[in-house]
């Protein structure tokens, strides 16, 4: 067992002290609208954004970003959800972004990034990897995408940022990623009316997950840089230690393994394939990962078409450590567009 495998471990079982709330919801009756659709019906393509909003304090002046901010176009498909989306989960309506540019004006490339499950807040970033980002990837300005229940978007009833987002209310978290997808390429529209020349997305394990839906979806982004995720999501409730209250609170609804299994399979989101060839994809995976099964990455990766990727040591938890080698890669692979 290597450190990595270690470390995931423990804050698996750590997280047991955070996840203390079950699920209030059993939707798993109302989730037969989204099966056994195309990927265009799930997620389809947002219109132009509404009025935008662009806020800039006297600390994003000196940092040189604006906050981004517009009313989410996102149309949920189940009716009965409908009424808690308007309702206590209303704050999701008011998507937001961090827009960093800083040579204070245009670069010719933006690289959106797609944040993780449980991210506090664009600081988490801004304060550490973007400013790397911002000197060694080559021409390109940054974005953050706040994503539904996280961060400025946590409904006052969340306990911590995203508790709401990845859970057993299983028509919740469909509607959670598939308004996670709509705001991001709300984003990149936006975006390309700024007149970049190309836009790429990036993203961190959930967001990596966003980042290869993307990727399958027109229209979409012109690269993709998925980090330390798939998209086979059932085998990460089935066997990540971090998923276990949803796993539980599904066994107690008396959804078991093969219902779990079934219901992502009608999902169909492992058998997307991208529309982006190999070539504008880089991917970046961790060798020991508890979460994100190397394996499945693996076979994912080559159903994709086996596109550039980066091996790194360590887990899910311990990518940090290898940031330097992830920029320098992403680097390589961005100044080649």
């Amino acid at each position: 067992m290597g450190y990595g495998t270690r470390v995931d471990s423990v804050i698996g079982g750590l997280s047991r002290l955070l996840h203390v709330r079950a699920a209030k919801t059993n939707t798993v009756a109302d989730l037969e609208r989204y099966l056994d659709l195309e990927p265009a019906e799930v997620f389809p393509a947002p219109p132009p954004m509404p009025r935008v909003t662009l806020h800039r304090s006297l600390l994003d002046r000196a940092i040189r970003s604006s906050t981004v901010t517009w009313r989410s176009t996102h149309e949920v498909l189940c009716p009965r959800y409908r009424k808690r989306h308007e309702g206590e989960y209303a704050i999701n309506e008011n998507a937001s972004m961090r827009w960093l540019r800083p040579d204070g004006e245009r670069r010719e490339h933006c690289l959106v990034y797609v944040h993780g499950w449980l991210e506090p807040g664009s600081w988490a970033e801004e304060t550490t990897v973007f400013r790397k980002w911002s000197h060694e990837l080559p021409r390109c300005d940054l974005a953050h995408v706040a994503l539904p229940f996280h961060g400025v978007r946590k409904p006052w009833r969340a306990l911590y940022s995203g508790e709401l987002f990845w859970t057993a209310d299983l028509v919740r978290t469909v509607e959670g990623i598939r308004q996670a997808v709509h705001d991001v390429r709300s984003a990149i529209g936006w975006l390309r009316e700024q007149g970049y020349e190309q836009i790429g997305v990036t993203g961190l394990s959930l967001g990596g997950a966003i980042t290869m839906l993307l990727a399958c979806l027109e229209p979409g982004p012109d690269y993709a840089i998925p980090m330390i995720g798939h998209l086979q999501l059932v085998e990460a409730v089935e066997q990540a230690p971090i998923l276990w209250r949803m796993k539980h609170d599904l066994e107690k609804w008396g959804v078991d393994e093969a219902a779990r299994r079934q219901i992502f399979d009608r999902l169909g989101w492992a058998k997307y394939r991208p529309l982006l060839p190999p070539e504008r994809q880089l991917w970046i995976q961790a060798r020991e990962d508890v979460y994100i099964d190397a394996q499945l990455a693996e076979r994912q990766w080559r159903e994709w078409g086996q596109p550039p990727i980066l091996w790194i040591d360590g887990g899910h938890m311990t990518f940090p450590l290898h940031i330097d080698a992830m920029t320098a890669r992403m680097a390589d692979f961005i100044a080649a567009r």
